[in-house]
C-alpha cells in the first residue's frame, strides 16, 4: 500500500501524528508495521484496521467520505407526529434526555408510544435515501421527510453527563429514562442509581409493551429500556434482567446466545427449524425455558414468528449475536426476519385490544455498518429504517390523537459527509446556455447519476467481503465484483496483513 495512505489513515485519527516510513525493509518500517497491529488491538478491538485502510483507498475514487470509525458529537435528527402537547417540546434544538422525558410524559398520560431509534444515524446518513429519490426522479418523500413535515422537526444533541461524545449505553439511557448518564452505564444515573425507563413505567401502567432490535436484544440501546447495569458488556446479567423484570410482552431480535445454558446449542434444546447458535453464558441458566414457563411463546425463524398467536406473549431471538446486514440478506438467511418484519409483528400483537401500548424499535445495523465505513451497507440499512417508519406510521394513523411516533438516533457514527471535487481544466464542464452565454465549471458536485451508481453498485457488506477474501487476488476480485472498487495488489496485501482475523464479537 502506498505509505501516504497509511500515514493519512493514522494521522486523520489523531493517533500520535504522522509516522514516517520512507525506507522499506528498515527497522523504521518494522516499527511502522508493528504500530499498525498495536492500533488494531488498542483502538479497533474486535474490528480491524482493514476497514480504515480500505476507506482511505476508496476515498480517492469517491466523493462520499468518512472521517472516523467511531462516534462523533454531531447532532442527530429527531422527528415526531402525534398530539401537539408533545410535539412542541421536540421541535428545534433538544437533548436526548429531553426526548426521554417527553416520551415518559406521554406514557404517564396513557398515550401509545412508537419509539424508533436509528443507532448511529446522523443527518447525512438520513440524507442518503432522500438524495437517492432526487437522483432517481422518485417524487415520493421518505418517511423521515413526511414525519418531520407533518409534526416535530429537530436536532438531538447527544452528549453524556460527563462529556461531548456519547456511546449507545449512555445515550440509550437518556432516551429511555430521561436523564443523561456516564459512558457504558445502562439504566442508571451518573451516581450509579437505577432509573425507571419509559418502558418500565408503561408496564407499571398496564401498557402492552415490546422491544425490537436487529442487534442483540441485550445490546446497549434495547437494554437501556429494561435493565440496570454499570457496564453494558455484562450481557448475561442483562439477559437475566430481561426475564426477571417482566417489562416486555414481546421481545424480538438477536443475541440468543445469552439465553441458553453454557456449552449448549439452541437447536439441542428447542424446535428451531434448523437455526442454531452456541451459548455465550458461563452458567446453567436457561432463560428461554424460563420465558416459556412464564407463558411466552418461543420462535426462532420468521415463519415461527408470524405463526405465533397474536394474543399472547412472544420472545424470538433469531441469531446468537446481531442479525445479518440488510445488504447481505438472501436465500441463505431467509429464515431471519428483517427489522420491519419484527416491528410489524410486535405492533400487531401489542395493539390488539384497548390497552395502551409502547414499543421501542432499534435499527442497529446503521451503526454497525457505519463503524465499518461501509457506505452501500449503511444506505441499505437506512432504507430499512424508512420501511420500519412506514409500518410505524400506519399504526400511528389508526389513532393519531392518542399515539406518539418518535424517531431519532442515539449518536452519529463515522463522520459521514459528501464533498465536491476539483477537476483538471481539460475535464471542465462547458455548456452553451439556451438564454445565451457559456457556463463553465471545474467543480464536481457529485452528479445525481454518479451518486446513484455509488450507492447501488455495492451488493455485499464490507465485513462479508473481508471475511470471504483469503488472498490478495480474491480481495481484489471481490472488491471489484461487489463494490466496483479497484485496488492494487500491493494495497490488497497491506489490507490483508492488517486484517488479522476479521471477526466482530457481536457477529459470533
Amino acid at each position: 500500500m502506498r505509505k501516504d495512505i497509511v500515514r493519512y489513515s493514522l494521522s486523520i485519527l489523531c493517533l500520535g501524528g504522522v509516522l514516517a516510513c520512507s525506507n522499506p525493509g528498515s527497522d523504521e518500517e518494522a516499527r511502522f508495521n508493528k504500530r499498525i497491529v498495536e492500533l488494531e488491538s488498542t483502538y479497533w478491538s474486535h474490528s480491524a484496521t482493514s476497514q480504515i485502510l480500505l476507506n482511505r483507498l476508496q476515498s480517492q475514487q469517491s466523493q462520499v467520505l468518512w472521517s472516523t470509525n467511531f462516534h462523533t458529537a454531531a447532532p442527530v435528527p429527531v422527528g415526531a407526529v402525534g398530539p401537539s402537547k408533545y410535539l412542541n417540546k421536540l421541535n428545534g434544538i433538544v437533548h436526548n434526555d429531553s426526548i426521554g422525558r417527553v416520551v415518559k410524559e406521554a406514557v404517564a398520560d396513557g398515550v401509545n408510544v412508537i419509539y424508533v431509534i436509528g443507532d448511529g444515524m446522523g443527518n447525512m446518513h438520513m440524507a442518503l435515501p432522500i438524495y437517492m429519490r432526487r437522483a432517481t426522479g422518485n417524487q415520493e418523500p421518505t418517511m423521515f421527510e413526511r414525519i418531520m413535515r407533518e409534526g416535530a422537526c429537530g436536532f438531538n444533541y447527544t452528549c453524556t453527563s460527563e462529556g461531548i461524545v456519547t456511546g449507545s449505553a449512555a445515550s440509550g439511557t437518556a432516551l429511555a429514562c430521561g436523564e443523561k448518564t456516564r459512558m457504558n452505564m445502562v439504566g442508571m444515573n451518573r451516581d450509579g442509581e437505577p432509573m425507571e425507563s419509559a418502558m418500565a413505567l408503561a408496564k407499571k401502567n398496564h401498557f402492552k409493551t415490546a422491544v425490537v432490535s436487529d442487534a442483540g436484544i441485550t445490546d446497549a440501546t434495547p437494554a437501556a429500556f429494561y435493565a440496570h447495569s454499570l457496564n453494558r458488556d455484562l450481557e448475561s446479567d442483562i439477559a437475566r434482567q430481561l426475564f426477571e423484570g417482566k417489562v416486555a410482552d414481546v421481545v424480538l431480535g438477536g443475541g440468543g446466545s445469552q439465553f441458553i445454558p453454557a456449552g449448549q446449542e439452541v437447536s439441542q434444546l428447542f424446535d428451531t427449524d434448523g437455526v442454531t447458535y452456541t451459548s455465550a453464558r458461563n452458567d446453567s441458566l436457561n432463560l428461554f425455558a424460563a420465558f416459556a414457563a412464564d407463558q411466552y411463546n418461543l420462535c426462532f425463524t420468521k415463519e415461527q414468528m408470524q405463526n405465533a398467536p397474536k394474543d399472547g406473549k412472544l420472545i424470538g431471538l433469531f441469531g446468537g449475536g446481531g442479525l445479518p446486514p440488510v445488504i447481505d440478506r438472501g436465500p441463505n438467511n431467509a429464515k431471519v426476519p428483517m427489522v420491519e418484519d419484527m416491528a410489524q409483528q410486535a405492533l400487531e400483537m401489542i395493539s390488539m385490544d384497548d390497552h395502551s401500548y409502547m414499543v421501542m424499535i432499534e435499527c442497529a445495523r446503521i451503526d454497525w455498518e457505519a463503524h465499518d465505513n461501509d457506505l452501500g451497507a449503511v444506505y441499505q440499512a437506512v432504507e430499512d429504517m424508512n420501511r420500519v417508519l412506514e409500518t410505524a406510521y400506519a399504526f400511528y394513523a389508526r389513532n393519531p390523537e392518542k399515539t406518539l411516533l418518535v424517531f431519532t438516533a442515539d449518536h452519529e457514527t463515522g463522520g459521514l459527509e459528501i464533498a465536491y471535487k476539483k477537476m483538471p481544466k481539460e475535464q471542465e464542464d462547458r455548456v452553451e446556455l439556451p438564454a445565451g452565454g457559456t457556463w463553465t465549471n471545474i467543480t464536481n458536485p457529485l452528479s445525481f447519476k454518479d451518486y446513484q451508481t455509488e450507492l447501488t453498485r455495492q451488493t455485499k457488506s464490507l465485513s462479508g467481503i473481508l471475511t470471504e477474501s483469503k488472498t490478495v487476488e480474491s480481495l481484489q476480485e471481490n472488491l471489484q465484483k461487489y463494490m466496483g472498487v479497484s485496488i492494487s495488489a500491493e494495497d490488497a496485501a497491506m489490507v490483508l496483513e492488517s486484517r488479522n482475523s476479521y471477526k466482530r464479537y457481536k457477529d459470533e
